[in-house]
């Protein structure tokens, strides 16, 4: 008996495999991740016929100043003048007029106004990179953990197929293991 596969369902074949094999080499990925340091790198041959399948490392990304605590920090700025901004809002051209006379006759109106102005945390996130320490409260040394790469070589798919083909792995590329013989007793 014969089978024709039309392209749909193969494509839906291929599509439920990509799932599985995502799936599996996420599993994967978080169990080898946990011997791989920021910087390691590896790269792996066939074992085969020595072919290069590819390299798997952990990048080492650089740290960086970060925001890590907004309320702490906004509470040094306010209390640091070069980083308020003062604003009364009035109508145009009115200001002082309006400022002298609620001075004058109703100071319990007018209340101080301080807001952080625009660019003052990215000020201080530059004052703790020249000086290399945190300068205000709620700024930290953040570095990232790096991220498992794994990158198959240009070749490793023939490598891989000649490895499938050999019984060396599975469809799915997971070692063929054989059953243990018996001992005879």
């Amino acid at each position: 008996m014969s089978y024709v596969i039309v392209p749909e369902v193969e494509a839906l074949i291929l599509k439920a495999l990509e799932s599985r094999v995502g799936d599996a080499l996420k599993t994967t990925k978080a169990i080898i991740g946990i011997a791989y340091d920021e910087g390691d790198k590896h790269s792996f041959r066939s074992p085969l016929d020595d072919r290069k399948l590819g390299i798997v490392y952990r990048t080492d990304p650089e740290g960086r100043w970060q925001v890590t605590d907004r309320a702490a920090l906004d509470e040094w700025l306010l209390s640091k003048d070069w980083f308020v901004q003062e604003t009364v809002r009035i109508a145009p051209g009115r200001q002082y007029e309006a400022l002298a006379v609620l001075a004058e006759h109703a100071p319990h109106l007018l209340e101080e106004v301080r807001e952080i102005r625009a660019g003052a945390v990215a000020e201080v996130l530059t004052a703790c990179g020249q000086e290399s320490r945190a300068v205000a409260p709620g700024v930290e040394w953040v570095r990232p953990k790096g991220v498992l790469t794994v990158t198959p070589d240009k070749g490793a798919g023939a490598a891989i197929e000649a490895m499938h083909a050999a019984g060396l792995i599975t469809w799915d590329g997971r070692p063929a293991i054989e059953a243990p013989e018996e001992t005879a007793s």
